[in-house]
C-alpha cells in the first residue's frame, strides 16, 4: 500500500508527509521505513552531490571532505551535502525528488580550517559568469587558471583568473553584491607554433592513460577534471590546444554516468567527445567536416577580423544578441543561468545561433536565425 503512494514524483512529497504524520503515532521504526522508501525513490546521493557541485561551480576533482546525508528538513526530504574546495566550505540542502537547491551556505575557511564568519551570497560559478560577461567571453573560450573566495580590504571577493590565447584576465568579484570590485588584463608571450603542435611523449602518454573503474576510484575525489579530459580528447584527435577552439566544455551525466562533454573545431573539422569523468575513457566521439569554418577560413585569407566583426560584416545579429533573445523568450536573466553552448552554425546554408543554457536542472535549447533574430526552434526539458 505504501509503495503505491509513491508511484509518481509529484505525489511523493505530499504522500510521504501524510504517511509520516500518521505513522509517527505508530512508532519510529515505521517512520524510518517510510523515510527509506522516500530515499529509494529519490535522485540518489551521487546525483545530489553533482547538483551541489554544479551550482557551486566546483569541479568534483577539487572537492574535499565530502559528506552526504539523507534527511527530512522543513517539510522536505533532502540530501545534506557538505564539502570544501579552494579554501571555501559549502553546505547544501538538495531536494531529494528533483535535485533543486533548497538552501545553501558558503563560508571562507581560515588557517587550519577555522571558521572565519566571512560568507558569500553568490557562488563561485556566479562570479565566474559575471567576470566572463564583463570580459565579453564565454566559458568555452577560456581556460580558468584560478578561482577562490578571499578578502580584499575587508570585503569578501571571488578571485577569478582566466586566459584566452595570449591574454590573461584577473577579476575580483564582490561576493555579496556580484559587482566587479577590480579587474585587469595583460598580454603574455605565445609559445612557438612548433612547440605547441608537438606535445611531449610523456604528456601524450599521460593523456591516453586510463584507470580501470574499481570501487576505490569510483569515489567522488577520483574525477579526472575538465583540463585532463580536454587533454585526452586532443591527444586522441592528434591536435594541440593552440590549434582548436572549444565551443562546449562541461561536466554532464549520461545514463547516470558522470562525463565531460567536449566540442571543438579546427579550420576544417568539428569534433565531439564524451570522456568518462572517473576513468578518462573515451565513451563516444565523432568527427565531421566543418563546412562553415572552411568558408570562414577562405574569407579570412586576406584579413583576420574578429569573430564578432566577421558576423557583423555578414549582416548577422551577433551571439550576444542571440543570447538575449533566447533569455527573453525563456523569461530568465543572464545572471541566473549557466550557458553550455553559444555559437554560430550553418544549417543547410542558413546561418543560425545555437544557444544552450541551464537553470537549475532545466536545460534550454534554442536556434536563432542569424539574420533576423527569429526563434527557429526552442525547447526546455528537465534533466
Amino acid at each position: 500500500m505504501i509503495k503505491n503512494l509513491f508511484s509518481t514524483p509529484k505525489k511523493t512529497a505530499v504522500t510521504v508527509l501524510c504517511a509520516l504524520a500518521i505513522l509517527t503515532a505508530v512508532g519510529t521504526g515505521t517512520a524510518f521505513a517510510v523515510s527509506a522508501v522516500a530515499e529509494s525513490t529519490s535522485i540518489g546521493a551521487d546525483k545530489a552531490k553533482m547538483f551541489a557541485f554544479a551550482d557551486a561551480g566546483v569541479d568534483p576533482v577539487a572537492a574535499e571532505n565530502v559528506r552526504t546525508e539523507f534527511d527530512f528538513e522543513q517539510g522536505h526530504f533532502i540530501y545534506d551535502v557538505e564539502f570544501t574546495a579552494n579554501g571555501t566550505e559549502y553546505g547544501y540542502w538538495i531536494q531529494a525528488s528533483d535535485g533543486s537547491v533548497v538552501k545553501k551556505k558558503i563560508e571562507l575557511i581560515g588557517a587550519g580550517g577555522s571558521k572565519t564568519g566571512i560568507t558569500a551570497a553568490i557562488t563561485q560559478k556566479d562570479a565566474r559568469k559575471i567576470a566572463l560577461e564583463d570580459a565579453g567571453l564565454t566559458e568555452a573560450e577560456v581556460t580558468v587558471s584560478a578561482e577562490k573566495l578571499d578578502t580584499e580590504n575587508g570585503v569578501a571577493v571571488y578571485e577569478v583568473d582566466f586566459v584566452k590565447g595570449n591574454v590573461k584576465y584577473e577579476y575580483d568579484i564582490n561576493a555579496t553584491t556580484g559587482a566587479v570590485y577590480s579587474k585587469s588584463s595583460e598580454s603574455t608571450a605565445l609559445p612557438s607554433t612548433e612547440t605547441a603542435a608537438q606535445p611531449s611523449e610523456t604528456a601524450a602518454a599521460a593523456a591516453n592513460a586510463t584507470v580501470a573503474p574499481t570501487a576505490e576510484n569510483r569515489s567522488n575525489n577520483s574525477y579526472i577534471g575538465l583540463e585532463r579530459a580536454k587533454a585526452i580528447a586532443l591527444s586522441d584527435a592528434g591536435l594541440s590546444a593552440a590549434s582548436v577552439t572549444f565551443t562546449e566544455a562541461k561536466q554532464d551525466l549520461d545514463d547516470g554516468v558522470p562525463n565531460y562533454d567536449l566540442d571543438f573545431y579546427t579550420a576544417t573539422h568539428e569534433y565531439d567527445y564524451e570522456i568518462d569523468a572517473q576513468t578518462g575513457a573515451i565513451m563516444d566521439k565523432s568527427v565531421e567536416v566543418n563546412e562553415h569554418a572552411v568558408r570562414e577560413t577562405k574569407t579570412a585569407a586576406t584579413a583576420a577580423p574578429t569573430a564578432a566583426a566577421t558576423e557583423v560584416s555578414r549582416g548577422f545579429i551577433g551571439v550576444d544578441r542571440a543570447k538575449s533573445i533566447a533569455l527573453g523568450h525563456a523569461g530568465v536573466s543572464a545572471s541566473s543561468v549557466s550557458f553550455s553552448k553559444a555559437k554560430l552554425d550553418d544549417d543547410d546554408g542558413r546561418g543560425v545561433y545555437e544557444i544552450e543554457f541551464y537553470l537549475g536542472n532545466t536545460e534550454y535549447d534554442y536556434e536563432i536565425d542569424a539574420h533576423s533574430g527569429a526563434i527557429l526552434e526552442a525547447s526546455a526539458e528537465n534533466d
